[in-house]
């Protein structure tokens, strides 16, 4: 199995996602849900993070929104 980088960022997940970064899963630890996606390595998962953070991120408006909407459904459909 790969490395996964996990986040309970439900917005940033979603950005991950549309940004082509493959999802393995959703873990849950209580009430809190984490998404684990595929570690593409330190550097690069640090770009993505500092892009989403200072508003620099380019992904598809549409897309983004729509994989918020398939990622709170991966949260509540297995509760």
């Amino acid at each position: 199995m790969p490395t996964a980088y996990k986040t309970s960022d439900l917005y940033f997940a979603a950005f991950l996602r549309v940004a082509g970064v493959p999802f393995i899963d959703v873990e849950r630890e209580g009430n809190r849900a984490h998404f684990l996606f595929e570690d593409q390595g330190p550097a690069i998962m640090r770009e993505y993070r500092r892009q989403y953070f200072a508003d620099e991120a380019k992904v598809p408006a549409q897309s983004f929104g729509q994989m918020i909407r398939t990622m709170k459904s991966l949260i509540y459909s297995e509760f």
